[in-house]
């Protein structure tokens, strides 16, 4: 089994850890240590780690850490997940692109520790003793490339009879990260019809690619392609540079804010099309908690002030809502808004809505 990646995991329950705390840290560095040094032999051929300490061990391979928990596979079973707060120890010899609290990251494999609650990292200069409270995500450098990937479907549906109105809202976004770049894609589809009214349809696609830098830098491209029938814009092609960072990284929060220069080509219904030049602020807010139903609240806010019409500002603001329900189940609230200070003449400053929908984790 050398090479593979092997964990061992100590599930502790409320009362069983106050049961635990109470033997005394003396009797627990005993315990542990005495694993390790029955164990040493075995870390040493095969890479394996086997850290017993008061409960459940579990065995099996580390897929990644996020969100306050660390995802991992039995052999011949499913995924699994389990809270930081529930893990005594645990060990990989694979080496991970780690990101800790206080926007700092660090590159190595895992070495369970003596000290319940704590991990050795062995980083290629020196071996750092981290509790794992500090740690924020984790992605393997020598992961599969599919097992780099998540994302989301969302689906959405309404019908009133007395109008025959119909809405229907499709989502979905895919991300991908290694330890030097990290994109994403997001897809937005709105429709909606009635009985004597005119018809909506709102579609945007984005795409962003970031090469990662130290301090939890980035800096990469940005485009997007977006259709309003609501604001009478036919296409809307941005395309530039962008630079940012996560402000503020932790297993309760993700801020991030972001600079760039777009070049922006509209068509606008009956008009020709027209090029100008853009530059973008843009800030992004993520709180969520962890458990058996998690929920999260994420809002973004993007400026566009024109750099070659005076005087334009287009602004999108977005907030949603998101409650897990069962498995990889959730449903999701969320609402939009569209601002353009200079539409062309006839055409709406403001398009708004909001969208119910279920969706599935990836």
């Amino acid at each position: 089994m050398r090479g593979s990646r092997v964990i061992e995991l100590t599930r502790v329950s409320r009362l069983g850890a106050r049961r635990y705390l109470a033997r005394g840290r003396f009797l627990r560095a005993i315990a542990v240590l005495s694993v390790l040094v029955i164990g040493m032999p075995m870390e040493l051929a095969a890479q394996e780690f086997i850290i017993h300490a008061n409960g459940d061990s579990i065995n099996g391979d580390i897929e990644g850490f996020k969100r306050g928990k660390l995802k991992f596979k039995i052999r011949g079973g499913s995924s699994s997940t389990i809270k930081y707060e529930e893990i005594v120890t645990f060990g990989s010899p694979d080496t991970w692109d780690t990101e800790l609290t206080g926007n700092r990251r660090v590159l190595g494999s895992f070495l369970p520790s003596t000290d319940p609650g704590h991990v050795r990292v062995v980083t290629a200069r020196d071996t750092l003793r981290l509790p794992i409270s500090e740690i924020v995500e984790m992605t393997g450098v020598k992961n599969a490339f599919w097992s780099r990937f998540g994302g989301f479907v969302e689906l959405g549906f309404q019908y009133a009879k007395a109008n025959n109105a119909v809405a229907f809202n499709f989502a979905a976004r895919a991300d991908y990260r290694s330890d030097k770049w990290a994109s994403a894609l997001h897809l937005d589809s709105r429709l909606q019809d009635q009985d004597d009214a005119e018809g909506f349809r709102r579609n945007q696609g984005t795409l962003e690619l970031y090469r990662l830098l130290p301090g939890n830098w980035g800096v990469g491209a940005f485009s997007q392609l977006e259709q309003n029938q609501q604001l009478d814009l036919d296409l809307r092609l941005l395309l530039g540079l962008v630079g940012g960072r996560n402000f503020l990284k932790t297993n309760r929060v993700d801020w991030q804010w972001a600079l760039g220069l777009l070049s922006n080509r509209e068509e606008f219904t009956g008009l020709e099309a027209n090029t100008s030049a853009e530059a973008l602020l843009s800030t992004r807010f993520h709180w969520f908690t962890y458990g058996d139903l998690e929920n999260d609240l994420e809002t973004s806010l993007l400026v566009y002030p024109s750099l070659t019409e005076s005087g334009r500002v287009r602004i999108d603001f977005d907030v949603s809502y998101r409650q897990d329900l069962f498995g990889d189940l959730y449903f999701r609230l969320s609402f939009y808004d569209q601002f353009d200070s200079k539409p062309p003449e006839g055409a709406n400053e403001n398009d708004l809505g909001t969208t119910l929908a279920l969706g599935w984790s990836l």
